[in-house]
This record gives C-alpha cells, structure tokens and sequence, in this order.
C-alpha cells in the first residue's frame, strides 16, 4: 500500500503545486487526471521524490519517502518505477541496454558505470523484452524504434526494478491509437499481477476505458477520488471547471 497524507508543495514563484493532499493507492490501475497545470505531475513526482514537498508524509511499506535519509531513499527508489513521456531512454544504446539500466539502483556505483551485468540480470532483461513484445528488437538502438516501442523498452526498464509501484507521467501523449492501446494493455496486465500502477492521462477516455481508480486534481487539490464508474459529468465538471451536462436517464 502506499500511502499519502498532507501533502503541500510550494514553487518558488509562490504557486502551490499540492494543498493538502491526502490519498491511498492499492494495487490496480489509477489515472490521475486534470488540467494542465494542475498538479498531476507535482503529485506523480511527489511519490518517489523527484520533487519534494515541504510537509506531509508519502509511505510506502514501512518506508517514509519524503524525510528519507540518501540511503533509505535509494532502497525505496528500487521499489517504485518511472516510465516518463519522452522516454527517457539513451538512444544510441540497444534496447536490451537501456533495459539493464533498471537494475543499477542496486549496483555498486564501480560496476554501474563500468556496466557490468551478471548472466541472470541479462536473462531478465532479454525476458521483459519478450513480455513486452520486443524480443527480435534487443540489440537494436533506441534511436531506430518507434514511439510506441520505445515506450514498451521504458516499461521492460522499470520492470528490471521488480517494483511494487509504476509511475507513467503521460507514458501516451506522443504515442498513436495503436501504440496507446498496446501501451495501455500492457499496463493493465502488469497490474493484475498486483502491481500499483499509478498513471497521468488527459485523456479521459482512455482513463475511463483502462483504470479501475480515479483521481481529479484541480489547483494542486484532490476533487475526486473514487472508482471509475463514479467519475460522471457533475465529476468532470468539478475536476475541469466546466459546467455540467446533465441528461435524463
């Protein structure tokens, strides 16, 4: 279970990027949905402290992340994956390399630089390429392979962690239909395994069509958080300040 409780951030420029947030997250798909600029990212990056707040508490396990010392946070990073919207990837690195990169966290710093992975992690890396469906696309260069693929490689990465959570910050925005559904699918099976899946969409629809949880942030605040058939036109109406379009059943 992870855990969120009073959570605030405040930029520089004195914008509040959270207020208070306070949220549980278990496993299964949840979208976290909004408008630009209203905190998704602040909260999505919150977790394994990319950002960190100035109060409140993000606990994963027994683990606290946002008071947690270098090391304790480097052991808690193991647990959670980042798949990132521009991928994040080295792109003149075969696919099998970029994915071996997701076990550095618990490497030496000597043998991570000197990229020094043992038969089984290569095993593994090789294995996730295939679960994936990249097996025939190990060795090729990140720079020669779609969007979509590309994205499946961020996903094999975050895997090679063996996390018990996945953030995707908008893992679908550069990414055409096919490549959104195949991406999207692959999310939803690795949740069944019972994995956290925590995602950044804004696209409703396919929020709708693939998460089994929501979350409506506006101004750095939760206004939803319910289950996916909650989320109706008086919702999106709160979460996007719109006016509601209420019909006759």
């Amino acid at each position: 279970m992870l855990t969120i409780t009073g959570l605030n951030k405040t930029y520089p420029n004195h914008k509040r990027g959270l207020k208070d947030v306070t949220l549980t997250f278990t496993p299964g798909v949840t979208a976290i949905i909004g408008p630009s600029g209203a905190g998704k990212t602040t909260l999505l990056r919150s977790i394994n402290r990319l950002i960190t707040p100035e109060s409140g508490t993000v606990v994963l396990g027994d683990q606290e992340i946002r008071t947690a010392n270098a090391k304790a946070l480097r052991r808690v990073r193991r647990q959670i994956g980042m798949i990132f919207q521009d991928y994040n990837l080295i792109e003149e690195l075969a696919a099998i390399d970029n994915v071996l990169h997701g076990c550095l966290g618990a490497k030496s710093w000597l043998a991570g630089i000197l990229g020094r992975y043992t038969a089984a992690e290569q095993e593994r890396a090789l294995r996730l390429l295939s679960e994936v469906g990249l097996a025939d696309f190990a060795t090729q260069r990140c720079a020669d392979l779609s969007g979509g693929q590309k994205q499946r490689v961020g996903i094999a990465r975050a895997l090679m962690q063996e996390p018990q959570v996945i953030l995707c910050d908008e893992p679908i925005a550069s990414l055409d239909p096919a490549s959104t559904q195949a991406v999207m699918t692959l999310l939803t099976d690795l949740a069944k395994r019972g994995l956290m899946i925590i995602v950044n969409l804004h696209q409703v629809d396919i929020a709708r069509d693939y998460a089994d949880h929501i979350v409506g942030v506006n101004h750095g605040q939760i206004v939803f958080d319910g289950p996916t058939s909650a989320l109706d036109e008086v919702a999106l109406a709160k979460i996007y300040h719109k006016e509601a379009v209420v019909t006759d059943a």
